[in-house]
């Protein structure tokens, strides 16, 4: 039901091009619901099964990469690397989503043969790409801080209502 979900989270940012990274953070949530709810392998499966069918289904598309590459993987890591040491959080975070960044530019220019438009401002492209880097940082902190406040609203709200309606476990 998860890669169902995903998958159609990721169908509305494909016909509303505006929403394409919106939907891919949606659905990353319900991979860290996932994580939540029934712990580890479980959301490899759901992040591998969501990416290959957003792929299937969505060709020409940036999003399934970056949901494969970023967003989707992102909670699940996000988990692991929240059991170390606090002052290691943000560096990690900020390493991972950087490299991510980089091989999504690459594989949305080269491997989709999607142009990148550098035009702001009457700017030259590297101040471009310096502006690009920097937005980027900042957007993947905001949304390590959107996963954390809903999945702690998840924990907190609605994990007791859903266990009692469903009873789980």
């Amino acid at each position: 039901m998860t890669v169902a979900l995903g998958t159609l989270f990721m169908l509305l940012g494909s016909v509303v091009e505006a929403l394409d990274m919106t939907a891919s953070a949606l659905s990353s949530l319900l991979v860290a619901i996932v994580y939540v709810e029934v712990g580890s392998p479980y959301t490899f499966l759901v992040w591998i099964c969501t990416s290959i069918l957003t792929a299937v289904l969505y060709p020409n598309s940036a999003m399934w990469l970056m949901y494969l590459l970023l967003f989707g993987i992102f909670p699940i890591l996000k988990g692991y690397i929240e059991r170390l040491p606090h002052a290691l959080w943000l560096p990690i975070k900020l390493a991972f989503g950087n490299l991510m960044m980089a091989l999504i530019f690459l594989g949305t220019t080269f491997l989709l043969g999607l142009p990148m438009d550098t035009e702001l401002f009457g700017l030259p492209e590297e101040a471009v790409y310096v502006i690009l880097i920097i937005l980027a940082n900042v957007a993947l902190i905001l949304y390590d801080r959107f996963l954390t406040v809903l999945v702690r609203f998840y924990m907190i709200k609605l994990h007791p209502v859903l266990n009692k309606v469903f009873k789980f476990r």
